[in-house]
């Protein structure tokens, strides 16, 4: 399997380990209306989320292809862009079958994500 994650909008930051160094996080750039630690993060993708997304594939994808695990499948074969899903579940919170939302994430965290995959 071959595959593309995309994360729409998503800075320079993109899932970094490092946080800015504290200098930088009251030091003003350029005209002084923007900090320079906001070179090291972005406004909409946390770091910690975003590593947390890697996880959840990396996880699934391991699982099914080093321990032959196809409850997997139903972590990866996914609709392509996530905010095309159907969240659909009936009160109790039990899901229909016609929900097509990504397995493992809880509704509209999935918005912006888009997973691409294709043969080899």
């Amino acid at each position: 399997m071959n595959g593309d994650f995309t994360a729409a909008s998503v800075g320079f930051s993109w899932g970094a380990p490092m946080p800015a160094p504290k200098e930088m996080q009251t030091l003003k750039c350029g005209d002084g209306s923007w900090g320079c630690g906001e070179h090291y993060t972005d406004a909409v993708w946390d770091n910690v989320r975003m590593n947390n997304i890697a996880q959840h594939f990396v996880t699934a994808f391991l699982a099914k292809h080093l321990k032959s695990d196809a409850t997997m499948d139903s972590y990866l074969n996914l609709v392509e862009n996530a905010q095309d899903g159907k969240w659909s579940a009936e009160a109790n919170g039990t899901l229909k079958s016609d929900h097509t939302y990504w397995r493992g994430f809880r509704r509209n965290t999935a918005v912006g994500l888009k997973l691409e995959q294709r043969k080899p």
